[in-house]
């Protein structure tokens, strides 16, 4: 069974709903008010990818980013990455900025 969004034309709110195609038509009950005046929307479609799909696009992206030399490129690219594969965002940074104060001790010798 598929999951519809509706707005709820009384409190504004949104909510979602997982019922047959036969009901999604029918008004449905506001969780929010208990209104039963809701407009049914236009819900965004996920496309599932797997990692190693994620890593492609990320790695074609890379290739546009800009200087993969530069500090700031990389940054984002972490951020990116991260995102991507659901990691903490933070926990990823930091192992990067190791990496890169490692190439400063290494370059400094």
């Amino acid at each position: 069974m598929p999951i519809y969004e509706y707005r709820c034309l009384k409190c504004r709110k949104r909510f979602s709903k997982l019922l047959g195609i036969a009901e999604r038509d029918h008004p449905q009950a506001c969780p929010a008010c208990g209104a039963t005046e809701s407009k049914r929307l236009v819900s965004r479609v996920a496309r599932l990818r797997t990692e190693d799909q994620m890593l492609d696009d990320l790695a074609d992206s890379m290739e546009f980013a800009g200087d993969p030399d530069d500090p700031q490129t990389m940054r984002r690219f972490v951020r990116e990455m991260s995102a991507a594969m659901d990691e903490d965002p933070h926990e990823m940074e930091e192992l990067f900025e190791e990496e890169l104060a490692a190439e400063g001790d290494d370059d400094a010798e």
